[in-house]
């Protein structure tokens, strides 16, 4: 009964995390063809800003939180309360400075104040998605799906609200900024109702918290360094118009890369559970783990960069064709992320923490010769191709130090989703030109039948992976 509610649970999640990315999307859909290319690359740079600014607070606690609450006999109302205050104060700090650091480049008004703006969203935002290691211990990513969609419903509606105001671009970012309160509000209550915790102010926890976790958030600033580096170079160098162009793209990539994160928080407790006294069981996870991902991983990534030109311009219209490329390019980096997300929370779960962070610093220094060498020339385009190397060459070394632990992976199910994929792209091409929603609803029915008849999809093992949590 349990590994139901569990199961329904999680489905539950799955959909609504579906809707909300499908409102995430309507809204781009909206602001583009609102703002046009001008202005939304000017929005384009708030967001990557924030975003910039959103990882710098992160300092590895999110990732902590889940694996100290997981650990038998933890006292998780006081990890809990420590880790949100600290993230709440430290990312006060941080978002003030994201305005004073834009005055050093070379920005337009609009997009200043803008980020000054935005700066709040963002800082709820960061403080909300620590509390995601409470829902991920409890198997409870519903309650984070449904603040997530409420949220995105509350953009949406004010979004649509002010375009028939015929309102400018900063009441527009003042939007986000409401919806981001509106999750983070929804987040904090449901917290509450799983565990009663209340925010705490354990100075020397927090130096401890600090110490253990400072391999982290070492990987997190350079993580954002090596994934916003391209959109930031970009928009220094290059006219925001073609900042809007990467960025219609990349706003897929950010919109699909939610999942393996969502996926991986779930196994998260597993691999922590299992990592130090239980290797077998833990390769157990690990393989049955990479088979899930793969099986959703390569029809959407295949089946995306195949349909690239008409999802572009269904979010942005005819006017940003030239994103379509850039979006069938950056679908190999969505492909590299989703298995990087398994790989690094494998290795956090072993306490390997300081082989991401040196990954990660790797990735740095590739990422910033490459955009210096490609930019300038290429555009987005080579901003495009830039996050695709740095993405594979970081999933690429993360596989490497975990070899050792995983080379007895089978890839017998990976090999029958690669077959389903091939024959569903074929489907594809045959109908292309057809209508867009037809075609992505009738490619993911066919690939599952395909790999349904080939023995690669059985929801038992979805199942028994989930059982675990309580065996």
């Amino acid at each position: 009964m349990l590994a139901k509610k569990i199961a329904f649970n999680s489905l539950i999640a799955a959909t609504v995390r579906v809707a909300g990315t499908g409102l995430a999307l309507v809204v781009i859909a909206l602001l583009t063809r609102y703002l046009g290319r001008e202005q939304w690359g000017e929005y384009a740079i708030m967001m990557t800003f924030g975003s910039i600014f959103s990882v710098l607070a992160e300092l590895g606690l999110y990732q902590l939180m889940v694996r100290e609450i997981s650990r038998p006999n933890a006292d998780e109302a006081k990890i809990i309360g420590n880790i949100f205050s600290l993230r709440l104060v430290i990312g006060l700090f941080i978002f003030l400075l994201a305005p004073l650091v834009s005055l050093l480049f070379p920005y337009s008004a609009l997009a200043r104040w803008g980020i000054l703006i935005g700066s709040l969203g963002f800082w709820l935002m960061s403080s909300g998605q620590v509390l995601m290691g409470v829902f991920q211990k409890n198997l409870r990513l519903d309650k984070v799906a449904l603040a997530e969609l409420a949220g995105r419903v509350a953009q949406l509606l004010g979004v649509w609200w002010l375009i028939k105001q015929q309102s400018g671009f900063l009441p527009l970012v003042s939007v986000f900024v409401f919806s981001a309160a509106v999750n983070w509000g929804f987040l904090i209550y449901q917290a509450k109702q799983l565990i009663a915790w209340r925010p705490q102010f354990d100075w020397a926890f927090w130096r401890s918290l600090l110490r253990r976790g400072y391999p982290l958030a070492i990987s997190g600033v350079l993580s954002i360094i090596y994934f916003s580096a391209s959109s930031l170079i970009l928009s220094v160098i290059k006219p925001p118009a073609e900042v809007g162009i990467f960025r219609l793209a990349y706003k897929v990539l950010e919109s699909l890369i939610f999942f393996p994160a969502m996926f991986a928080g779930l196994i998260m407790p597993l691999l922590s559970r299992f990592a130090l006294g239980e290797r077998f069981k833990f390769q157990q996870v690990f393989q049955k783990s990479w088979d899930v991902l793969l099986i959703f991983t390569l029809p959407l990534v295949a089946g995306a960069a195949l349909l690239a030109q008409p999802i572009v311009f269904l979010l942005g219209g005819r006017q940003y064709s030239e994103a379509a490329p850039v979006l069938s390019i950056l679908m190999i980096a969505v492909a590299a992320i989703f298995l990087s997300t398994l790989f690094s929370y494998a290795l956090i779960a072993l306490g390997q923490e300081k082989k991401i962070m040196m990954t990660a610093g790797a990735a740095v220094i590739g990422n910033l010769l490459l955009n210096i060498f490609l930019l300038p020339r290429y555009s987005y385009l080579g901003a495009a191709w830039v996050t695709t190397v740095t993405e594979s060459g970081v999933a690429l070394a993360l596989v490497f130090f975990l070899w050792p632990i995983i080379k007895n992976l089978s890839f017998k199910k990976a090999l029958k989703s690669f077959a389903a994929t091939v024959l569903m792209v074929m489907i594809l091409w045959w109908g292309r030109g057809q209508n867009t929603a037809w075609l992505i609803s009738g490619g993911a029915l066919f690939y599952f039948l395909t790999l349904k008849i080939l023995g690669g999809f059985s929801w038992q093992e979805v199942r028994s992976l989930i059982n675990s949590q309580h065996d």
